[in-house]
């Protein structure tokens, strides 16, 4: 297969910029690309902060043009992928180099409809110089005259880039095939299809299982509006179908819709795939997961998120026919899969490690924030009735940030559970940080300490190569700590994408691969 330069054209996203390389080459390596290694080095390892703010990169790759439609077709942060035939710093010199390579235009276009699709990054162009600057073309492409704007077979690129610092000055056209766009790659994702299938196969899927359930016809009805009215208008991307001000029942802490499609797009999670999110919460990265037809499993240490007690609550902006408030509630909604949720303590693991590894991938965002902290189960000397707990929540959480953690579980030991022992009175202050259930009350732990229990437990039920993906807070003043945390001997660290939140705070969207095991022969 040739290989031939291609653009490769991300959004311009301001949050999750630093994520779209990784993305890119996690669904190349999904799908069966066959130089992802080349790939991985060149973009993640070498020229990876090179690439940084860019809405093009120029690549050497082969065309593989299925590969690139499934990318895009599933990809947040990639918008297309073009084949480069000519690129200049103004039209004139694209157009010349352009009369020496007639024979793409033959081989390509000759007994084909064809279309332009014209795009500039960095100005807003009217339609009427559109048309100009397409029409300059016109020497090279008289005699195909098989023209189509609503089905084409070929549609030709006309892309222009303008330079950032200096407004409205012309930075580089490219003219090329395009190989895959998202705005006509119909491709689209709905109740586990990530393959070729069209909006109206799915939008028949749809319907046919209104009947479900009884309760269920009315949300699948509206599912199936909504397709119709995406597949009028292709601008509104398929994702925001699934935006949390679109769900019915909302949480505090809810992982940011676009944010857990890029996970679960970097943990590579496919069709009938295991997924784990040992802080599940209130089950956003479960549902993007289970949109991909995944099996999915969660656990978390707070029932009243799962049971919908006080923390979660129905979405004011549309109709419910009751006021069930379950984790659950949503997948009903999507008409998607439903997960396994269990309640349970990350600190001492409910998972049987001397099976062999189960889950293909592990997808969390734990509650690290001020509205909601990482907490673990200690034994409570005695009951203390009448207790109860004051202030914020969310997944996994009770009231308290992560300096109070801190301050309240003392040192770190090398097992999480041995570290609180300081609060086993439930005095009146206390009462703010500490939940009193039955014989057993649950305490904040430290950041440190929860990621080391996430690395203990996925290392042990990760398969070989599965992937780690997960959210760590970080402070520019402790950087180097931070980082080192994700130091793990059973795993190779892929890369740590920075969101910026202030100066001097963020996050980082890790993803780490679980290494080989060695087989027993080899021993």
């Amino acid at each position: 297969m040739n290989i031939m330069s291609h653009l490769i054209w991300f959004s311009s996203h301001k949050k999750y910029d630093e994520c779209k390389l990784t993305e890119l080459v996690s669904l190349l390596d999904a799908y069966g690309y066959k130089d992802v290694d080349y790939l991985h080095k060149l973009l993640l390892e070498e020229n990876k902060k090179k690439y940084s703010g860019k809405a093009f990169v120029k690549i050497n790759v082969s065309e593989e043009e299925e590969i690139w439609q499934h990318v895009t077709s599933r990809s947040i942060l990639v918008k297309g992928v073009i084949q480069i035939w000519s690129e200049g710093s103004s039209y004139d010199e694209v157009l010349k180099n352009l009369m020496t390579k007639k024979y793409l235009f033959e081989e390509t276009l000759d007994n084909k409809k064809w279309c332009f699709y014209f795009n500039a990054f960095g100005k807003v162009i009217n339609q009427e110089e559109k048309i100009k600057k397409m029409n300059f073309f016109k020497s090279l492409l008289d005699k195909y005259n098989s023209v189509d704007l609503l089905n084409p077979d070929v549609q030709l690129g006309l892309l222009e880039e303008y330079d950032q610092t200096d407004k409205g000055t012309l930075k580089t056209v490219y003219f090329g095939k395009c190989v895959a766009l998202r705005k006509y790659n119909k491709s689209l994702i709905f109740g586990g299809n990530t393959g070729d299938v069209g909006m109206d196969t799915e939008v028949d899927a749809i319907e046919d299982v209104g009947g479900n359930e009884g309760g269920n016809a009315t949300s699948t009805v509206s599912c199936a509006a909504e397709w119709r009215r995406r597949a009028e208008n292709p601008k509104v991307a398929w994702w925001t179908h699934y935006a949390l001000n679109r769900r019915p029942i909302l949480g505090p802490t809810t992982t940011d819709n676009e944010l857990a499609f890029i996970m679960c797009n970097i943990a590579k999670i496919k069709s009938g795939h295991i997924v784990l999110d040992p802080f599940v919460g209130s089950g956003g990265l479960l549902i993007t997961a289970s949109i991909f037809n995944a099996i999915c499993i969660g656990n978390d240490i707070d029932i009243r998120l799962l049971k919908g007690y006080k923390l979660s609550y129905l979405n004011p902006h549309m109709k419910h026919k009751n006021n069930k408030k379950s984790i659950f509630e949503n997948f009903v909604y999507y008409n998607l899969n439903m997960p396994e949720i269990l309640v349970s303590d990350n600190s001492r693991p409910v998972w049987n490690f001397f099976h062999r590894p189960w889950v293909d991938a592990i997808v969390t965002d734990p509650p690290y924030g001020h509205r909601a902290t990482v907490r673990m189960c200690v034994k409570s000397p005695k009951r203390v009735p009448g207790k109860s707990i004051k202030g914020g929540s969310g997944d996994n959480s009770a009231a308290g940030s992560r300096g109070e953690s801190d301050v309240q579980t003392g040192e770190e030991g090398e097992d999480c559970g041995e570290i609180v022992e300081a609060s086993n009175d439930c005095d009146e202050d206390e009462s703010k940080k500490v939940k009193c259930l039955m014989n057993t009350k649950t305490v904040a732990y430290s950041c440190s300490s929860a990621v080391k229990d996430l690395l203990n437990i996925a290392s042990h039920v990760l398969v070989d190569n599965g992937m780690l993906v997960f959210l760590l807070p970080i402070q520019t003043e402790t950087l180097e700590e931070d980082i080192a945390l994700l130091n793990h001997e059973d795993f190779t660290l892929i890369s740590y994408d920075f969101q910026s939140f202030t100066p001097t705070t963020g996050r980082f969207i890790v993803s780490m691969k679980r290494k080989c095991r060695q087989s027993a022969s080899s021993n």
